[in-house]
């Protein structure tokens, strides 16, 4: 799969605004109090603990799940003039910013890279693909309402599912089973 193929146009903008979306919101939650960082860390690592009592395949099995189901509520969620899937990057980015940034005060910048690394590679990208078929569908539904779109919404989203699971899907298998090696090698 070459990487120009993997976005098509119908969703180049959204990507772009989104891609934006999720930059600032990771640059905000940088700035966020120190108290307030280490109380989501804290969260995250609660969450991360629970996956740890269980097997492997079990581990990324429901990672997997989690995520799929996930991203695809979002685009899903889009047909409702793509509100959710905005929030959903913006809060995933915040997340990460201020996970890394909690990260780089403890063992420094160059480490707490390494730690959002697999997510930034697989996992976001995947929910940034996932969100702009979301926003895509949103104004869909907004053109349609308006007596703009002639097309029916049905071929919209057989055309945003079919490339969820050509690009999508694929892309948190590898993340799932990069979090799952992750959770697991964790002392």
């Amino acid at each position: 799969m070459n990487l120009a193929g993997m976005f098509d146009r119908t969703i180049k903008p959204y990507l772009l605004i989104l891609a934006m979306v999720f930059a600032a919101s990771f640059l905000a939650g940088t700035f966020v109090p120190s108290p307030i960082r280490r109380q989501m860390t804290e969260m995250f690592q609660a969450m991360a603990g629970d996956y740890r009592e269980l097997s492997g395949g079990m581990l990324f099995f429901n990672i997997l799940t989690q995520n799929v189901m996930a991203t695809l509520f979002v685009v899903i969620s889009g047909g409702i003039a793509g509100i959710i899937p905005t929030f959903a990057v913006g809060s995933n980015g915040f997340a990460l910013g201020v996970i890394y940034r909690q990260a780089s005060e403890v063992s420094g910048y160059s480490k707490a890279a390494l730690t959002v690394l697999p997510y930034g590679v697989f996992e976001i990208p995947a929910l940034l693909v996932a969100a702009s078929y979301g926003l895509w569908l949103g104004v869909m539904v907004v053109r349609r309402m308006r007596g703009k779109e002639s097309p029916p919404l049905k071929n919209h989203m057989e055309h945003a599912f079919r490339r969820y699971f050509a690009v999508v899907f694929p892309l948190l298998v590898v993340a799932a089973a990069i979090e799952t090696a992750l959770i697991l090698g964790l002392p």
